[in-house]
């Protein structure tokens, strides 16, 4: 099952638990209805209703429905959601289920069930917290719905051809759904080590930054000499900042900045806990995840 199905399935299981979205009729039929996506309903309504009403002779009988079983009908809602290509329709519907949401209990009761349901929705793009008695949902970027397709393409890629690549990632995944920033860092330099190792060439001066410098398009017009130098020589804080402005040609730019990053996965990540101690955020370990995403789709439109 590839992560991001994993990632959907745990939000189902996070909205299955006890009165966490109000328990009506009407409530998960009006998510799905409202981004039409209706005929999902009529397929899995019978674990999505929690009631049947039976008239006797003078009353109308409220019966608990029970196959009623918010994850198996949103689970099964995702998935076809997913085989089916539709990320679009899977992020308006995470964002519409949040007004089925028992804010009072959940606030109550589950603060830390919300809190990981905040990571996952984060993960795919959104941005999810409680504001007094309201779900507050947004999507945190206007790019983040064309971004999470493009995730799903590299995963796919990466799982078929790349295997142990795809396991830092889906380790960095899980290590920040669990709140573990460090260990989400530390996966993904591991994984941004393995992609570029697999273009890093057979000869002796072969390293892993080599790979950046092949894929990157910087060997077509700098020599290994050139590379060299840009690493040990020319390499500034500077020039980080300088490529978000102008990616100006002729300097190894793409190929410093991204091993720049490296140095960054490597002291909040792998190195956090050395002399010069680092204590990574959830922001940190979002930033990477970022961070890793954009690259590997990168690499996955210039090789593909």
């Amino acid at each position: 099952m590839n992560r991001k199905e994993i990632i959907l399935s745990m939000i189902a299981r996070t909205l299955n638990l006890n009165n966490f979205i109000y328990k009506k009729n009407s409530v998960l039929k009006a998510s799905l209805k409202c981004v039409g996506l209706g005929e999902y309903f009529d397929k899995y309504e019978r674990y999505l209703i929690p009631y049947f009403y039976k008239d006797g002779d003078s009353l109308k009988f409220e019966n608990q429905n029970v196959e009623y079983d918010v994850f198996l009908g949103m689970d099964s809602i995702f998935s076809d959601l997913y085989s089916e290509d539709k990320s679009n329709e899977i992020i308006s519907l995470l964002k519409e289920l949040t007004k089925a949401f028992n804010v009072p209990f959940i606030a109550e009761h589950y603060e830390e069930e919300f809190n990981e349901l905040a990571n996952l929705y984060e993960l795919l793009g959104l941005s999810l917290y409680l504001e007094y008695d309201k779900i507050k949902v947004s999507v945190c970027m206007e790019s983040n719905l064309q971004r999470v397709q493009d995730v799903f393409s590299v995963e796919y890629w990466l799982e078929a051809n790349h295997k142990e690549v795809y396991d830092a990632y889906e380790s960095a995944i899980n290590s920040y759904t669990q709140g573990d920033a460090g260990a989400c860092i530390e996966s993904c330099r591991t994984c941004l080590v393995s992609i570029f190792s697999k273009y890093q060439g057979t000869d002796a001066f072969a390293q892993w930054v080599r790979g950046i410098y092949n894929i990157s398009g910087d060997a077509a017009v700098a020599s290994l000499k050139d590379l060299s130098n840009a690493l040990k020589v020319e390499l500034k804080k500077e020039d980080l900042a300088e490529f978000f402005y102008e990616n100006k040609s002729g300097k190894l730019t793409k190929t410093k900045t991204i091993y720049m990053i490296y140095s960054m996965l490597s002291d909040y990540g792998t190195h956090r806990n050395e002399s010069t101690q680092e204590i990574p955020t959830m922001e940190d370990a979002l930033f990477s995840l970022r961070l890793i995403d954009s690259i590997l789709f990168w690499v996955y439109s210039k090789t593909k």
